[in-house]
C-alpha cells in the first residue's frame, strides 16, 4: 500500500526527492525575448537569492507549496555519493533574473534519467525564456548521458490541463502518470486505528535505530516498485545505511523534523513504514511522504494504522501547522481510501511526464 514521495519542488514524488519538479512557462509564441543562461553556484549568496526567488514566484498556485530557501540551498549544497544536481539561472537582456531550473541525476540507479524542474516569473511567461532554461537543463542531462528527462507538471481540480501541461506536451513530453495532490485541514477528528493481528507499531524523530536500519533501507527502495506507476520503466531507488544516515544529515542542515512509524510483523520483520514531514521554516504545513505496507503484510489494516500514529507521535508538531499534503496515484484506490477516512480532500492534479531523445 505504497503512496508516492511529496512535493514541492526538489520534495520526495513518486521515485526522487524533488522532492516536485513543475513546468511553468505556458507556451511560447513568437515573442521572445534574449535569455542569459548562468550555471548556479549555490555557495554564491547573490545568485542562489536570485534563483531562489523565481523559484518561489514560479510557485503561484492556491495549493503550491515551494521549498524554502534554508531547505533548497542545503539541498543544492550536498555532496554525495548517490545525487548530482546542476542548476540555471536565467535573466533577460537587462540583467533581472527571469526564470531558473534544475535537473538531478542519480548516480546509483535510473542512470539514464534526469528528474528536472523549470521556472520562469509569472510577468516573464511566454518570451521563450523557459525554452531556453529547458534547452540548457536537457543539455547538461545528455553530456551526463541521460536520454530521458521526468518532470512534473501540476494542473488545477476542475481542469483536464492547463498552460504548463501544452508547454510540457509541445516541448515533446508525455504524461506517463496523474497523481492527485490531497489536504488534511488541522485540526483533524483521527479514527481509531489500533494495530491488530499481532503487529506492533515503532515511532522515531532523527536517527533511524540500528536494529532496524538495514530492514528500512530495503522498505524505502520499494517504493517505486510497490506504488502504481505510468509505462516509464522507472527503477528501484538505491538506499542502503549510509544513504539514509546521509539523508538524516540533510534534513537537520534544512531544518526539517521526520516522524517515522514502522509497522512490525509478529515474527519481527519490518512490514511497513510511513513518514510525516516538519520545516522548522514552513510552520503551517506538514507533508506525508512515504507510505508502504509490503504486499506480504497488507490486509491488516496497517495503511491507516501507521498514519493514525504517525499523527499522534507528531501531535506537537502539529498543533501549530494547519494543513497536511499529500501526492499518490489516482489510481491507488486503497491509499485514496486510507486517506478519505483522515479526512483529506482532493485540491489538485500533477501529471509525471517523461520525454525520451
Amino acid at each position: 500500500m505504497p503512496l508516492p514521495r511529496s512535493r514541492p519542488a526538489m520534495r520526495r514524488s513518486r521515485c526522487r526527492s524533488a522532492r516536485c519538479r513543475d513546468i511553468r512557462d505556458p507556451v511560447d509564441p513568437p515573442r521572445e525575448r534574449v535569455t542569459i543562461l548562468e550555471l548556479l553556484d549555490p555557495a554564491n549568496d547573490d545568485q542562489f537569492a536570485a534563483f531562489h526567488d523565481v523559484y518561489v514566484a514560479g510557485h503561484d498556485d492556491e495549493w503550491d507549496r515551494p521549498y524554502t530557501a534554508r531547505e533548497q540551498r542545503a539541498e543544492l549544497l550536498q555532496d554525495v555519493p548517490h545525487l548530482r544536481i546542476a542548476g540555471v539561472l536565467a535573466r533577460d537582456d537587462s540583467g533581472t533574473p527571469v526564470g531558473m531550473g534544475y535537473v538531478e541525476l542519480p548516480q546509483k540507479d535510473n542512470l539514464d534519467l534526469g528528474y528536472i524542474d523549470v521556472v520562469v516569473r509569472p510577468e516573464h511567461r511566454r518570451q521563450g525564456h523557459g525554452t531556453a532554461v529547458l534547452a540548457r537543463i536537457a543539455e547538461i542531462a545528455r553530456v551526463a548521458g541521460r536520454h530521458t528527462l521526468y518532470v512534473e507538471v501540476r494542473w488545477d481540480l476542475d481542469q483536464k490541463g492547463s498552460g504548463r501541461t501544452a508547454f510540457a506536451e509541445a516541448m515533446g513530453f508525455r504524461r506517463d502518470l496523474v497523481d492527485a495532490h490531497r489536504v488534511l485541514t488541522l485540526p483533524a477528528d483521527l479514527p481509531e486505528a489500533p494495530p491488530r493481528d499481532g503487529y506492533t507499531l515503532h515511532a522515531w524523530r532523527g536517527p533511524c535505530p540500528e536494529e532496524w536500519i538495514d530492514q528500512y533501507a530495503h522498505l524505502l527502495s520499494l517504493i517505486v516498485q510497490e506504488a502504481p506507476s505510468g509505462d516509464y520503466p522507472l527503477e528501484n531507488e538505491f538506499f542502503d545505511r549510509a544513504r539514509i544516515r546521509t539523508d538524516e544529515q540533510l534534513l537537520r542542515l534544512q531544518g526539517r523534523v521526520m516522524q517515522v512509524v514502522a509497522a512490525v510483523s509478529p515474527d519481527g520483520v519490518l512490514a511497513g513504514h510511513t513518514q510525516l514531514q516538519f520545516s522548522e521554516t514552513d510552520a503551517l504545513n506538514a507533508y506525508q511522504w512515504d507510505t508502504l505496507v509490503l504486499a506480504d503484510h497488507r490486509g491488516h489494516g496497517l495503511g491507516l494504522s501507521l498514519k493514525v500514529r504517525a499523527m499522534e507521535e507528531a501531535a506537537d508538531l502539529l498543533a501549530t501547522r494547519r494543513h497536511v499534503h499529500t501526492y499518490n496515484a489516482a489510481s491507488n484506490g486503497p491509499m485514496i481510501a486510507v486517506n478519505e477516512k483522515l479526512g483529506f480532500r482532493q485540491v489538485g492534479w500533477l501529471g509525471e511526464y517523461v520525454r525520451t531523445r
